[in-house]
């Protein structure tokens, strides 16, 4: 495990209707519910820097999405955000958590708005960081599409090179930062043991947002939900422009862009990270 998650135990997993869900529970235990939810080849390790000060307060839910941390292979392929959507809306259920804020980065964050669009009632707050539903970079989809191949996506992810996934990691970061060893090993080790898995989860996600990334404008457009939105200013991969367009269609939104920030704003500018949420949380 990532160094900054183990004082959070073993966590606990929990079956649900379309897949057992790992999560860790956290926190103030009748505070405020707040849930992570974390982005494409990554787990709950993604907010190893900024988990513990949001759980001053807060009762902090991590979850680990299906194939990914410490939560099973989904039990099919068949993986829309409908679906997953659906899905955390039961496990929402499950744990008692009464419209919680949901945060999410990158393919979470997706998740996140796309929650809110489908479940405008099981949504206080939303936090969307780094997220592409509404735009992202071509380049960021083959290495979904390779390790989603039958048999072959397999073997590549067993033999991908971890000096080429650092390089890739590194280059999803603003300039001049450099991600942490043990957490690009771990996150290795988990795409070569997980990797196909991964990869259809997250492809059936991806293209629930069309080629043209239109089909959430629809449901966002005028969504109420108090919106904060966090982008790099650096990310090559979903660009700030694509907060722009958030922050356009929801009315009661912010975008806030961080100067020298690229695909990871919870890793590389975790203080930052964590003024943003904490005062939005407060407003109001």
């Amino acid at each position: 495990m990532v160094s900054g998650l183990r004082e959070l135990g073993q966590g606990r997993t929990i079956a649900l209707s379309t897949a057992d869900v790992h999560v860790y529970d956290t926190g103030v235990p009748d505070g405020q519910p707040v849930v992570l939810l974390h982005g494409f080849l990554t787990n709950s390790a993604t907010w190893r820097h900024v988990h513990a000060a949001l759980a001053e307060n807060h009762r902090l839910v991590l979850v680990d999405l299906p194939g990914s941390g410490r939560s099973p292979d989904p039990r099919t392929g068949d993986w829309t955000a409908d679906r997953c959507t659906d899905m955390l809306a039961e496990l929402f259920d499950v744990l008692s958590l009464a419209s919680p804020v949901v945060i999410g980065s990158q393919m979470g964050g997706s998740l996140a708005a796309w929650l809110a669009a489908r479940h405008p009632t099981r949504v206080s707050r939303l936090v969307v960081m780094a997220a592409g539903a509404l735009g992202e970079e071509a380049g960021n989809l083959w290495l979904y599409r390779l390790l989603a191949m039958p048999v072959l996506g397999g073997v590549v992810a067993r033999v991908f090179p971890r000096r080429l996934f650092a390089a890739r990691w590194a280059a999803a970061h603003g300039p001049g930062f450099r991600p942490e060893p043990d957490a690009v090993v771990s996150y290795h080790r988990q795409l070569r043991m997980r990797g196909p898995a991964i990869a259809r989860f997250g492809l059936g996600i991806r293209r629930s947002y069309g080629p043209s990334f239109d089909v959430l404008v629809g449901p966002l457009a005028g969504l109420r939900t108090p919106t904060l939105l966090l982008f790099g200013a650096e990310d090559r991969l979903v660009p700030p422009s694509t907060g722009r367009r958030f922050a356009d269609l929801l009315p009661d939104s912010r975008l806030v862009v961080l100067p020298g920030c690229g695909d990871f704003p919870q890793e590389e500018k975790p203080d930052e990270t964590v003024a943003e949420i904490t005062a939005f949380l407060r407003a109001r």
